[in-house]
């Protein structure tokens, strides 16, 4: 059962009034009754919901942005560095500043978002990188907590904003097999997260309309475990195109065909997703689908704000951002698609 103010009150032996003079931080609460309330709360193990904190309007003032990668691996990714990016300057005109919260590979993610809860540090939060049955969801909801997911929320009832990761992947593989490319394989990310699930499931829909066996490698994010999942793929099944998770990752394809003695896209084509600066770096430059990551996040920064100033009066709403492919060096093949 929920704690409730009525249950601090009580426990403290005071008024539910004074209870939330002390969350408001009155300083005219006597010393001793902050401190009885105050250890109430923490027997209680009490939270007070974001909805009662935001008609205080006593605010942190910090939008918060949490992703988990190991040491090191956020700055080496620029997916995620333009979305940082992007997002403190969606944030540059209004009273909210972006906090980044990085979390380690042998971190709880939910164990951080509960403390981030508990400190109440920031006023709303974006979240990244769903998975089914996400706990974060589920916490976040229990505390009416105003949020944001950047991401498939797997049907879950919150406000998202979301690119058709499905079509995304089916334009990528299809662009593939219209260059001529007969063995496409894909390099996924980790099973049960929901973008990479979608882009398989893309994937995986192309090749059967053109009755060809699917070659998916899992592997976590990271150009390093793509680059030995590559590895294999082109030791055991010879494919002679890959459809990679995101760029970083397709920067280990990239590695593994040019260590297998291979071209591209003579002998391997590469299409992969976010179009960052990374596929102009490249040689060949690397064809990807553009997620159109600015108005992605500008549209979730524009609804949290909505969820901060007031309280919602319809259902959640999942909102789809149109994604388009560019086509670069690295899939520039044709010599007779598939049938």
């Amino acid at each position: 059962m929920r704690v409730t103010q009525l249950d601090i009150a009580k426990a403290a032996n005071v008024s539910q009034a004074t209870v939330s003079r002390v969350l408001a931080g009155d300083e005219r609460v006597e010393t001793t009754m902050r401190d009885r309330v105050m250890n109430a709360i923490e027997s209680h193990n009490y939270r007070p919901d974001a909805r009662a904190r935001s008609l205080r309007k006593k605010r942190a003032g910090l939008i918060g942005l949490a992703v988990q990668r190991p040491s090191g691996g956020l700055a080496d990714d620029p997916f995620f560095t333009a979305l940082v990016a992007d997002i403190a300057d969606a944030l540059t005109d209004t009273e909210f500043r972006l906090t980044l919260e990085v979390i380690s590979d042998h971190q709880d993610q939910v164990d951080v978002y509960d403390e981030l809860l508990r400190s109440r540090r920031v006023d709303g939060m974006i979240l990244v990188e769903s998975e089914l049955n996400d706990r974060r969801l589920h916490l976040l909801q229990e505390d009416q907590f105003p949020f944001v997911l950047i991401g498939n929320p797997g049907g879950q009832p919150v406000w998202s904003v979301d690119n058709d990761n499905i079509y995304a992947a089916q334009i990528a593989t299809q662009h593939l097999v219209d260059m001529g490319y007969q063995r496409v394989a894909l390099i996924a990310g980790r099973q049960g997260v929901t973008v990479s699930d979608d882009r398989e499931e893309g994937y995986r829909r192309v090749m059967r309309a053109h009755e060809c066996a699917p070659m998916v490698f899992h592997a976590d994010f990271g150009a390093e475990n793509a680059r030995c999942a590559a590895a294999i793929a082109l030791a055991e099944h010879r494919p002679d195109a890959f459809v990679v998770l995101d760029d970083f990752m397709a920067m280990g394809v990239i590695n593994a065909v040019h260590r297998a003695g291979l071209r591209c896209p003579q002998d391997v084509g590469i299409v992969s997703f976010n179009d960052s600066r990374l596929c102009d770096l490249t040689t060949p430059g690397l064809s990807s689908v553009s997620l159109n990551l600015d108005r992605l996040v500008q549209k979730a920064v524009t609804c949290l704000l909505n969820l901060l100033d007031e309280s919602p009066s319809n259902e959640p709403v999942r909102e789809i951002v149109p994604c388009t492919l560019r086509v670069r060096g690295s899939s520039r093949l044709n010599h007779g698609g598939m049938a």
